[in-house]
């Protein structure tokens, strides 16, 4: 099964325009942490891959550590992530039938699998924070083709 998994504003968005996630409380990061746990493989894309590179030590290190495969999917031949990260060219090349995979990524990794129906659930974690204009999890999808899960995390501020 598939997954897609992304922290939103309370109007829907993953990041403001220039990428920015300043408004997802820190406290936040525990927790996604704990939904990741749940899956036996996390694909991301490039550009989330870059991201989580920027990331303070501590958090970077508990991405890290996660006890699931890690992939990124990217076209670069070039790429070499660090330790610990499989790369592939298609998401395709990750997704197993009887494998357990979150995707915690941007809109053009999740609108390519949303476009060609490899999403089974789409679960967001929402902020009581809206930021009014930014990036989308993903465009133009219609809400039929998977199982859509809101987890309001009332106890995490």
């Amino acid at each position: 099964m598939v997954t897609l998994y992304n922290v939103i504003s309370e109007d829907g968005y993953i990041a403001r325009k220039d990428g920015s996630e300043d408004f997802i409380p820190d406290s936040y990061w525990p927790h996604t942490l704990n939904v990741l746990k749940k899956y036996d493989r996390i694909l991301i894309g490039r550009k989330t891959y870059d991201a989580i590179q920027t990331y303070d030590d501590k958090e970077r290190k508990q991405f890290d550590e996660l006890p699931i495969e890690k992939f990124v999917v990217t076209r670069d031949k070039n790429f070499k992530p660090k330790s610990g990260y499989k790369v592939v060219n298609t998401p395709e090349e990750a997704i197993e039938p009887d494998i357990n995979i979150v995707v915690t990524s941007g809109p053009t990794l999740n609108n390519y699998l949303l476009q060609r129906k490899l999403v089974q659930k789409v679960t967001y974690h929402k902020v009581s924070e809206s930021i009014g204009e930014g990036i989308k999890p993903y465009e133009n999808v219609p809400d039929t083709i998977y199982t859509k899960e809101l987890l309001i995390a009332e106890k995490i501020s």
